[in-house]
């Protein structure tokens, strides 16, 4: 855990914003290599881009609002602090942004096969900035690879809070290291995707393909991400129930555009 990566007497370098803004402009210049390889137009494009980051900004921080509380969010935006921000809610919300950016400017494709490049290789980047701010930790475990973090941490707090620890414990107690999963798995999509690009039959299958893998992922992770607990009653969280209606219109969506092969 590294929350800061530079702090002087006139400027401080916050890990989680750096990795955060290192995300987006790696994500952007893939999906603009993406787009200019495919021949799309710059001037559309543009608009599409712009309308993807109010979204999934606005998108966000609404997530946060719903799965989170709202009571946080003033005073976060105030001080610039995104380490609330959920992945989730901007995908959803730049979807929505640039479906709708596309019917104002009256462009009829779909988009998604270059932002299915560009999301997973901003997102692993970004999870880096998760990682060493010491957000989105895992459940407790014990295996090989499990991860502590350092006294003050959210987790090592969390533990406190349940009673696992007593508050003069130096550290916390071992935990899953989601973000590393998380950085896994989506450089993982994105080598896969990257070689097999050319290879869908219909222009989306790849973004849809994306939707679905990466729902399924966050899906089950959540089953051991200690950053927000399991209901008293039910069998999953809300989100995991978003997650779970995701995962099904868009395999459906993706089986009938890409899989399906119609009666002759």
């Amino acid at each position: 855990m590294h929350p800061v990566l530079y702090q002087s007497d006139a400027l401080t370098l916050n890990s989680y914003m750096i990795f955060f803004l290192l995300a987006w402009v790696v994500g952007g210049s893939v999906f603009y290599l993406e787009f200019r390889r495919l021949g799309w137009e710059l001037e559309q494009m543009m608009f599409v881009m712009g309308g993807c980051i109010i979204g999934a900004a606005a998108g966000s921080y609404l997530f946060s609002v719903i799965f989170v509380g709202w009571a946080e969010i003033p005073a976060a935006i105030r001080a610039m602090d995104f380490s609330g921000k959920t992945i989730l809610g901007g995908i959803t919300g730049g979807f929505i942004a640039v479906e709708y950016t596309k019917k104002r400017i009256g462009y009829p494709h779909s988009t998604g096969d270059a932002f299915a490049l560009a999301i997973p290789i901003g997102h692993a980047i970004g999870r880096v900035g998760c990682f060493l701010a010491g957000c989105c930790f895992g459940t407790r475990c014990h295996l090989p690879w499990a991860v502590i973090y350092p006294q003050g941490s959210m987790a090592h707090l969390s533990h406190i809070n349940h009673g696992f620890l007593s508050a003069t414990s130096m550290a916390s107690l071992p935990v899953h290291p989601t973000p590393i999963y998380e950085i896994i798995f989506n450089l993982t999509l994105f080598g896969l995707f990257y070689i097999a690009r050319d290879n869908f039959k219909v222009r989306g299958s790849m973004f849809r393909l994306y939707l679905v893998l990466y729902g399924s992922f966050r899906l089950l992770e959540e089953f051991i991400r200690d950053d927000s607990v399991m209901p008293e009653t039910g069998i999953m969280k809300p989100v995991q129930w978003f997650l779970l209606i995701a995962v099904i219109y868009f395999g459906r969506s993706y089986y009938n555009n890409e899989l399906r092969t119609d009666p002759e």
